[in-house]
């Protein structure tokens, strides 16, 4: 293979000459690879080299095992669940700092939680590449094989069980301003069409097939262009901003290990009001304000807590409104459920309205199948004194003169299910989040990354407040107008943006995802390309 090096299409059948752990290796470097490409990094550029290696692989993997279909998926799957295995591994590493808040109780599960949940998702694509198999071919058709086999398999991940979106392909647009405003049409899963499209082009440069060569890449550079060409436009459009109304965030950076600390009980809510009578004080004349604290901010139930209440009604100046995140319980029968929710505090501390959390972190605020894992020492990693409910349905809170807000709070951010319908649509998203369970590694970047976007989605602004960071301001474009870095007790205060009109994401959903699977597959239907009597 090194004398091939000089001669790509000698190095490329090389490749596929590749078996075994050979191969195997060389599809899990590509998934590492292929993980930069995602924030913070944002190398995207990477994938033009990785996928079409991926699509390679798989060609030396159909030709060793010839026309037997049990083969055939089973060297798929193989080389795909690698490929994805290296991917979630570096995509989802920061997973392990969270054990390591409090390491003698949960440090042990480290090893087990860095191979169970990258090979546990890369399972979903290896299956989807493996029934790809079935209809692959020589052709260039196989790359629009390839294509809509990863595409699904990126909705499937969001989906199946409680769904994961996390890193699905689209995201790769995520750190350009310019290509992602893709999201506003297409989605997050319309957009990962895309990429998984653009980023597959070289493989046709080594194909015999000109004509067909010469249609995809025309096709690609079509597309590429109207992203191009509609990114620049849409970020011409000014931004207002919502008259008489500021917002001001407060991130107090309270170290994940101290917050549930018992003798920080009475320690932790002072500390909130220190720091917000500070930063009104620096702001001057107040007229209506938004002030936001992070999620689960006290390590006791706000609603229940004698004097917290009316501790910030005397804090809060006349005209503003406090929105924190915190512990609930409610009485069910003879027993207590808890919500991880988000309070509405008026002026006169009085709690106005509150939202429940729909989607529970598994492990973390929950914990799946209870009476296995528990039996072997795994427990939760949020104290409380038992597992969270779960609300039933995302909701807008209304607050005066017709003014809205969507609660996502913690990793809620992620999921573009969230979007209400268009007769609901708020003024402003909200994700209240405690990232301090992952230090100073790529997850708050990438959770901050993935909140811009449904922003962009909806064409709403989003609000941001975070315990540790990165807490931010965005417009409905996605720009960051204001935020506290990583780690930095801080904040700051803003004139709000105006939403835009509902976007055509907002109206269809991923009614377009479905619509170019379709289109796509009923294509090559048509040239029967995929009709496995053809190739057996």
């Amino acid at each position: 293979m090194v004398s091939a090096i000089g001669n790509p299409r000698t190095l490329i059948n090389s490749i596929r000459e590749l078996s075994g752990w050979r191969r195997g290796l060389l599809a899990f470097v590509a998934g590492l690879a292929s993980a930069f490409a995602f924030p913070p990094y944002g190398a995207f550029p990477v994938l033009w080299v990785t996928l079409p290696l991926l699509i390679f692989l798989l060609d030396g993997a159909k030709e060793r095992a010839a026309e037997r279909r049990k083969a055939r998926f089973a060297a798929f799957f193989r080389t795909a669940w690698a490929f994805f295995f290296g991917f979630f591994l570096i995509g989802l590493f920061w997973i392990a700092e969270a054990f390591l808040v409090d390491a003698k109780s949960y440090g042990w599960m480290i090893p087990f939680a860095l191979v169970i949940l990258p090979g546990g998702l890369a399972l979903i694509p290896a299956i989807v590449i493996g029934t790809a198999s079935l209809f692959w071919t020589s052709g260039t058709s196989r790359i629009l094989v390839f294509v809509v086999a990863l595409a699904l398999s990126n909705w499937l991940r969001g989906h199946i069980l409680t769904g994961f979106p996390w890193n699905v392909w689209g995201y790769a647009f995520a750190d350009n301003l310019m290509l992602m405003q893709s999201f506003s049409v297409l989605g997050i899963y319309g957009v990962g069409f895309l990429v998984l499209l653009v980023f597959s082009m070289p493989v046709v440069l080594f194909d015999q097939g000109r004509k067909a060569a010469a249609v995809y890449i025309s096709a690609c550079a079509v597309v590429w262009a109207g992203v191009v060409v509609y990114g620049t436009n849409r970020l011409q459009a000014p931004q207002q901003s919502v008259e008489g109304l500021r917002v001001l965030v407060i991130q107090p950076n309270v170290p994940q290990a101290d917050k549930w600390k018992p003798e920080n009980r009475q320690r932790l809510l002072p500390l909130y009001l220190q720091q917000t009578q500070q930063a009104l004080a620096e702001m001057g004349q107040v007229g209506e304000t938004l002030i936001f604290w992070p999620e689960s901010a006290f390590p006791f139930l706000l609603d229940e807590q004698p004097g917290a209440l009316e501790a910030i009604g005397a804090t809060l100046p006349q005209n503003t409104m406090l929105i924190t995140g915190g512990i609930r319980r409610e009485l069910s029968g003879n027993q207590n459920r808890f919500f991880n929710s988000t309070f509405v505090v008026s002026d006169e501390g009085a709690l106005i309205d509150i939202y429940d959390k729909v989607r529970l972190v598994p492990f973390g605020e929950y914990l799946p199948m209870r009476w296995l894992l528990q039996s072997i020492g795994v427990e939760r990693l949020v104290p409380a004194p038992a597992d969270f409910t779960a609300a039933a349905r995302h909701k807008k809170i209304d607050l005066k003169n017709s003014f809205s807000f969507q609660p996502l709070i913690c990793y809620e951010a992620i999921f573009p299910q969230t979007v209400l319908p268009e007769s609901e649509r708020p003024n402003l998203l909200v994700n209240l989040t405690n990232d301090g369970w992952f230090g100073e590694t790529a997850g708050p970047y990438q959770h901050l990354a993935q909140a811009r976007i449904r922003a962009v989605e909806q064409g709403v602004p989003l609000v941001r407040a975070a315990n540790t960071g990165i807490s931010s301001l965005v417009d409905s474009n996605g720009r960051i107008l204001a935020e506290v870095v990583l780690n930095k007790k801080g904040s700051f205060n803003s004139e709000l943006p105006e939403i835009l009109r509902p976007t055509l994401y907002v109206r269809v959903g991923d009614s377009i995802f479905w619509g170019i699977i379709l289109v796509v597959v009923s294509l090559l239907l048509v040239m029967e390309k995929l009709l496995p009597t053809r190739r057996d």
